[in-house]
């Protein structure tokens, strides 16, 4: 599923941009906001695009929205990380295209060294701030000032993350009572 529209139909989506710059906010915050950390730690996909932040089709909808590749002058960042010779040739060609690539190409492509490491400690989420904040900023095209707007701020601090559908469904139909077991009662 490819979403060829791109970023303006995510854009579009008005609740589905706030949860993408609560994200960015997040990763780019996780140092100093004990709310951003443990909302990316609650993450279950190596690119953070997961619940809490996103339904399972809002991630593939995000996942598979083509973009022009971010460019060297888009990431700064990109050129600090570590690459090997021969993957510099392919790694670093990648946001030099100019055909659309998806949104999580976009990302793997600017971490796929980076990543290998991570997974050879047993670990494959990239850290948050300084390895994945410029990369979905650059990714989602929102400068770094927009999240530090007044009004996103405001309703961050006000309303948080919205609760998923899915969450609210299982708190209602399978909540768990004193004892850890769903709906028995004590006899």
């Amino acid at each position: 599923m490819n979403n060829l529209e791109g970023l303006p139909m995510l854009q579009k989506n008005h609740d589905l941009w706030y949860k993408i710059h609560v994200l960015l906010y997040d990763l780019c915050n996780i140092a100093t906001d004990h709310t951003s950390e443990s909302r990316t730690l609650a993450t279950t996909d190596e690119l953070y695009i997961s619940a809490p932040y996103f339904t399972p089709s809002e991630a593939a909808l995000i996942k598979s929205t083509q973009i022009s590749p971010p460019t060297l002058s888009e990431l700064p960042e990109f050129e600090e990380l570590e690459y090997d010779e021969t993957e510099s040739e392919t790694v670093g060609a990648v946001p030099l295209l100019s055909d659309p690539i998806t949104i999580e190409e976009a990302i793997k492509g600017c971490l796929q060294n980076f990543f290998e490491k991570r997974r050879a400690s047993g670990d494959a989420r990239p850290c948050g701030p300084h390895d994945m904040g410029p990369i979905y900023l650059a990714a989602f095209g929102i400068a770094k000032e927009e999240l530090k707007d007044e009004k996103f701020l405001s309703r961050l601090r006000r309303s948080g993350l919205p609760i998923l559908e899915e969450e609210a469904a299982g708190k209602k139909d399978g909540q768990v009572k004193k004892g850890g077991k769903k709906g028995s009662k004590k006899r």
